[in-house]
């Protein structure tokens, strides 16, 4: 007989596994549309010089990828596809964190707390580094 506490148990991990599937696939969405915009737009040129040309507008700010996907860049679209893929383990690891404090397992509990400070200040040392 399953217990109450094992059928939430199920939920969250139901839960988390959803939400791992549903990040890969609109991440996937949105590369892909932004391949075929990039392509549609820039028909007389598909090559890789373009994207090491200094004078590329490459989004690296929050306000250019918004004004990007706005004006229907594909390079907008593929890198929020490439950042919706990012966080997509790390909201995995934010949700574990939940679940081990729900199992009342502390060491555990600590010990992903901690991974997940590690990846979340390794994106603000990235940011600084730059």
């Amino acid at each position: 007989m399953i217990d109450n506490n094992d059928k939430k148990l199920r939920r969250i991990e139901l839960y988390t596994s959803t939400a791992l599937q549903v990040g890969v696939t609109l991440s996937a969405v949105f590369i892909i549309t932004g391949v075929i915009l990039f392509l549609i737009n820039h028909k007389q040129t598909t090559s890789y010089h373009i994207f090491v040309n200094p004078g590329y507008l490459f989004p690296h700010s929050f306000s250019a990828l918004v004004k990007s996907l706005k004006s229907s860049q594909g390079i907008g679209f593929i890198v929020l596809g490439s950042l919706l893929l990012i966080l997509t383990p790390i909201s995995r690891v934010a949700t574990s964190i939940l679940l081990f404090i729900y199992q009342k397992d502390k060491p555990m509990s600590l010990v992903t707390l901690f991974v997940l400070i590690v990846l979340i200040s390794s994106f603000f040392v990235g940011i600084a580094v730059k």
